[in-house]
């Protein structure tokens, strides 16, 4: 017997809640369903890719995936995971920002007006017309505050500090796109990360009581690291898909260097290798392992040659060759006029990104951290010059796995 969706899902580690006792049957037969992203910024990061992988498989899987980019909810902020209000955007920021997102998730979900193709949907075209005593009469009676407030989203908040009026009426605007999507698209499944969840079963509760409608959700788990770490953080911060905000080569580091402990589960999650295949894999050689881990979720997210170019980069770079020469690794040009006067060692720290400061540049030069090619540098005040480059540029390593080149021009 083939595996449904939900096998897969659940064999991969992808299912942390599931409001139907009968998931696996109902996602046996093709449905229709969605997840939201807000437009927030623009560009996800790579925590974002769990549900992106969920979308995925349900479109392998023979159904069909709505990506909801919240153009209106966007203008109020989702308070889950959040400890203060977040910054308010003007509409033209949302929707360059939800345009910039839509086209990530497009590299890797396919759209198309066949039966599988996903289909983007933006909740500003149904909301932001909605007057709102139209949208209190409409979903208003069929909420409690009392319920709303025991919501973790919710609960958190007032907890830490309080939430905002505006942001409460989030949850309301949530259900109302799941009563939507179920009216315009017969939309029956809601999935999304583990911290929706209130949001989610709110929204299959107006759906029940405004349409009768038969509707269900299911949750993601947030991604924990091994050491106990942030999922998604590097050393240089967020870990983005935009090739602009994390650079190619950045990107493969982040899983090349994943720990040990993590490699089999990222596996399962950001790749569509058999369990089978990654469970041999991982027993066998685990650095092999992580580079495999690295090369596939590059290539989903920027392709099969960006990633071949990174690994390609980051052997010679980190192997017995030492060439650093590549065109994915972080470099940037700098005039030859500005090395014959001198440059601040910090300075350069800063500008390469290897240091988000001049005292946490200093503070890694003092530690030990940094190196001009492959001579330690311990001297903070230390100015680099035209004798510090080598081959027509300047190489700056930070830790272990980290590195800058600057090219003389």
């Amino acid at each position: 017997m083939s595996q449904t969706l939900y096998d897969i899902l659940d064999e991969r580690g992808f299912v942390a809640q599931s409001t139907d006792a009968e998931m696996r049957d109902r996602l046996a037969s093709p449905v229709v369903a969605y997840i939201g992203f807000d437009p927030t910024a623009d560009s996800l990061h790579v925590g974002s890719l769990v549900p992106i992988m969920g979308l995925r498989w349900l479109q392998q899987c023979g159904h069909r995936p709505l990506v909801l980019v919240g153009g209106a909810t966007a203008l109020v902020g989702d308070p889950s995971g959040k400890s203060d209000m977040r910054k308010m955007l003007t509409r033209a920021e949302i929707d360059a920002n939800a345009q910039a997102i839509a086209a990530q998730i497009g590299r890797i979900v396919r759209f198309d007006d066949s039966a599988t193709g996903a289909q983007l949907v933006n909740n500003a075209d149904w909301l932001a017309g909605l007057g709102w005593i139209e949208l209190l009469r409409e979903a208003g009676p069929h909420f409690s505050v009392n319920r709303m407030l025991s919501m973790d989203s919710v609960k958190g908040r007032l907890e830490s500090g309080g939430i905002s009026f505006l942001e409460f009426n989030y949850m309301v605007m949530q259900a109302y796109d799941f009563l939507h999507l179920h009216r315009s698209h017969r939309c029956t499944v809601q999935m999304g990360g583990a911290d929706q969840w209130g949001n989610i079963v709110m929204g299959i509760e107006l759906g029940r009581r405004k349409a009768d409608a038969d509707l269900a959700g299911l949750t993601f788990p947030l991604v924990t690291k091994a050491d106990g770490g942030k999922f998604g953080k590097s050393e240089k911060g967020t870990v983005w898909l935009s090739s602009e905000r994390t650079s190619i080569y950045d990107f493969y580091q982040f899983w090349r260097n994943a720990a040990d402990a993590d490699a089999g589960k990222f596996l399962r999650f950001f790749t569509a290798l058999p369990v089978g295949e990654i469970d041999a894999l991982v027993a066998r050689d685990i650095n092999q392992a992580k580079e495999v881990l690295a090369q596939q979720a590059t290539a989903l997210v920027h392709g099969e040659p960006a990633a071949e170019q990174a690994r390609s980069d980051a052997r010679r770079a980190f192997g017995t060759e030492r060439d650093v020469g590549g065109d994915s690794i972080p470099h940037a040009d700098v005039p030859a006029s500005e090395l014959e006067q001198g440059i601040g060692l910090v300075t350069l720290l800063v500008r390469a990104a290897l240091a988000s400061s001049n005292g946490e540049a200093r503070r890694l030069i003092a530690g030990g951290g940094v190196k001009v090619a492959d001579t330690l540098v311990d001297d903070p005040n230390r100015r680099l010059t035209t004798a510090d480059v080598t081959d027509g540029y300047l190489l700056l390593r930070a830790g272990k796995k980290r590195l800058f080149r600057f090219d003389l021009r």
